[in-house]
């Protein structure tokens, strides 16, 4: 198979160990005006790392310090490619590899590395195993329920069991080489049948084991797996099947992973998870998901634990999390003393004794809040009420274009607005744009926020049933 790439041109800090490599490449059908790249995997992206030199048709990748481990890709003109092992076991000057145009494993030769000789051989069994196995497919596709087709099944089984024992013989007999280290954080683990437990409990048992043991099989020390496409694949694999939309509980899936990886020794590994759950809980689109995002800042950044990163960067990180602290899901409420319309009584958040106050935020020109403020309203007006107080502050200063706005569309909760300047609400609530709702439990905790009106009548029926003030509906 043949590869296309497009290659970031970036900088990564290179820690190697003194030594040379030199690597030899010969390909059939290019010449001397063709030039090679030489890049590294690095997570999900590829780097440029060097450009070759020809001579008689053989080019050449030279530096004076050993390249360190990991899956690197010698790319031609066309931005296609093929992949090689890059080991501090071996010796780098001597390196060789001899193939033609179609880059196919089985026409490669490779001289100076036994891991790469792994390697190739490894990836031609693949390739012939896989060229069956999608026969096998095909054939599938055409076949009814029945023993024709349970026959093919079981071939197909077979198929992907030689391939995975095949690499898994490789990662234990050499153990101790990058290519063992390689194979066998792509291992798959088998959990314990439990057959003693129900069906039920069975999946349940079989779920927590896979996500307890899931890196029993990564060496957690091995610096080449973020050069590789492995670890990343592994680290998102991991978050997406094993986190559960709950911000405590990724918190601390995120924090014993670290953890083990700094136990462990691998600087990369550790620099590039921290990175990795930044990200990732940054896009997360589940409720409450700041508070991880909050964790990875102030703990590891903000801790002075993310030791590569820029300066800058970080100081203005943890502006950032210091804003978001104050808001983060099962935090108290800061209490708020406004004024209402009349501008001579002041209403005291923390008073109201409902067992669920919905804090909103809102302008009378912002668009969205048009929309969203009839909803709620309309929510309100057909509730009793005895259980839910809305709290409305207004955010800005048109103090008769507010007054008139409610006159008009006659909003039942309380409406309040900062009309002394003496409630810091937006350095309190981060407000930046409007609407904002926060929906609180009796104890004025932030259990809900940033949903949209349409959401708010399920979510306060949820939450009054969690406290118990309501009956479950079925």
């Amino acid at each position: 198979m043949i590869k296309y790439l497009t290659l970031f041109i970036g900088i990564i800090c290179w820690f190697g160990s003194f030594g040379q490599y030199e690597i030899s490449v010969k390909i059939d059908g290019l010449s001397c005006e063709d030039e090679l790249l030489l890049a590294n995997h690095f997570g999900d992206k590829q780097y440029l790392r060097d450009t070759s030199e020809c001579i008689n048709g053989v080019a050449t990748f030279r530096g004076d310090e050993n390249l360190q481990n990991g899956v690197y890709l010698v790319v031609l003109p066309k931005k296609n490619y093929f992949e090689i092992l890059i080991s501090q076991n071996e010796d780098q000057t001597s390196y060789t590899f001899h193939t033609d145009t179609t880059l196919s494993p089985k026409k490669m030769i490779v001289g100076g590395s036994k891991e790469n000789e792994l390697f190739f051989e490894f990836n031609n069994f693949a390739i012939v195993e896989g060229n069956k196995a999608g026969k096998i497919r095909r054939a599938l596709d055409t076949l009814e329920e029945g023993k024709a087709k349970s026959k093919l099944e079981s071939e197909l089984q077979d198929i992907n069991k030689g391939v995975a024992q095949k690499r898994d013989k490789i990662s234990q007999d050499y153990s101790n080489l990058f290519i063992g280290k390689l194979y066998g954080a792509m291992a798959d683990i088998s959990s314990p049948d439990f057959k003693n437990e129900s069906e039920e409990d069975q999946r349940k048992f079989k779920y927590l084991w896979a996500r307890d043991h899931f890196w029993d099989k990564v060496d957690l020390s091995e610096d080449g797996l973020v050069r590789s496409p492995v670890f990343h694949n592994k680290l998102k694999y991991y978050f997406d099947t094993y986190m559960p939309p709950l911000a405590d509980t990724a918190i601390r899936l995120g924090d014993n992973l670290i953890n083990k990886i700094e136990a462990a020794g691998s600087r990369e590994q550790y620099k590039y998870t921290i990175h990795f759950l930044l990200g990732y809980f940054e896009s997360a689109k589940f409720m409450c998901f700041d508070k991880a995002l909050w964790h990875i800042a102030k703990n590891y950044y903000c801790a002075g634990k993310a030791y590569w990163a820029d300066s800058a960067y970080v100081s203005k990180m943890c502006v950032e999390s210091a804003k978001m602290e104050a808001t983060l899901c099962d935090k108290v409420a800061q209490d708020l003393y406004m004024p209402d319309s009349s501008f001579r009584k002041r209403i005291r958040m923390s008073e109201i004794s409902k067992p669920v106050t919905v804090l909103v935020f809102w302008d009378i020109n912002c668009g969205h809040c048009k929309k969203e403020m009839p909803i709620i309203s309309k929510m309100y007006d057909s509730l009793t009420n005895e259980n839910l107080e809305i709290y409305a502050v207004y955010t800005q200063g048109d103090w008769e274009g507010w007054k008139k706005r409610l006159a008009k569309d006659k909003f039942n909760f309380i409406n309040v607005a900062n009309a002394f300047g003496e409630d810091k609400f937006r350095k309190k609530y981060n407000i930046r744009t409007t609407p904002q709702i926060f929906v609180l439990d009796k104890d004025k905790n932030i259990r809900f926020k940033k949903i949209g009106a349409a959401d708010l009548a399920k979510t306060i029926e949820y939450l009054l049933e969690e406290q118990g003030i309501v009956e479950p509906t079925d």
